[in-house]
């Protein structure tokens, strides 16, 4: 707004005459239109495509969100599956252990053949007595004990190399994963970082929005006052009322119509000229 009309839109609108009041209406005309534009440019321009970005760095948030939860469902699992082969491997070691302080320092090969040796003598029943036989029998068991310990052994060292074959796959899962859950993480702060600076600048515009709309609504305000001024300007204009001797303009007529008025409130005696401007037809 102009300076000039600024000037005329601080005084008292009842002081102004009518083309005053029609450069000042003019002049809040433009003014609510400019204001007009400039809320539809921030909301068009600024809000909503911040809004858009908002909506879909919420739905990736979400998505990331979303990721992370089945990313640690999955260490989850993985974690007590580890665990589970770790106690086995444990388990494992603690037989072995056992059964390896009980073997002798004879071998798979060595008991294989005295087997077969004592039982080719078991089966020379000519040339054997029955306490040989039953100490051959003895022995048999003995050999066969440590044989099949040696087995045992063997196989329980076979299954531990599977076991830790699997803790070590589960190792580099475990591994894998804590990766792509710190990558996942990064990203969901770096996402609710993004978010937050959006939702920050939304909140600047939307505050520059509210204060234009307060502009307009003042302005707004200030043009119904101007217009109910002009209308009460032109009614007087349509009363076509002259006071004798007297140049008035149509400021000066209101002035003397409201002035009589609250002569008439207070009761005070009203002079001829007045009751007519008071009581004249209005349009």
């Amino acid at each position: 707004m102009h300076s000039a009309d600024q000037n005329l839109a601080d005084k008292d609108l009842e002081s102004l005459d009518w083309n005053e009041l029609l450069n000042l209406k003019r002049s809040f005309s433009s003014h609510l239109m400019e204001a007009s534009n400039d809320i539809i440019e921030v909301e068009k321009s600024r809000i909503q495509p911040l809004n858009s970005k908002i909506q879909s760095n919420m739905d990736s948030l979400r998505s990331l969100v979303k990721k992370s939860r089945e990313v640690r469902n999955s260490l989850k699992s993985k974690n007590s599956e580890f665990l589970a082969v770790s106690q086995k491997i444990s388990q494992s070691k603690d037989f072995l252990s056992t059964m390896e302080s009980r073997l002798t320092n004879e071998n798979e090969e060595n008991l294989v053949r005295a087997l077969n040796s004592l039982t080719e003598s078991l089966e020379d029943t000519q040339h054997r007595t029955q306490n040989e036989r039953n100490a051959i029998t003895q022995e048999i068991k003995d050999k066969s004990m440590k044989l099949e310990a040696i087995k045992a052994v063997k196989m329980i060292k076979q299954g531990l190399d599977q076991l830790n074959n699997q803790a070590d796959a589960f190792k580099d899962s475990i591994r894998i994963l804590n990766l792509e859950n710190e990558d996942l993480n990064n990203k969901i702060n770096f996402g609710r970082s993004t978010i937050d600076m959006l939702y920050n600048e939304r909140r600047k515009f939307l505050a520059a929005r509210q204060d234009l709309l307060n502009t307009y609504d003042a302005a707004f305000k200030k043009l119904e006052l101007i217009n109910l001024q002009m209308d009460k300007i032109a009614r007087v204009r349509r009363q076509r009322v002259h006071l004798p001797g007297r140049n008035i303009n149509d400021s000066a007529i209101l002035k003397i119509k409201e002035a009589a008025k609250r002569k008439l409130d207070s009761g005070s005696k009203l002079s001829f000229e007045e009751l007519k401007l008071l009581y004249s037809e209005e349009v």
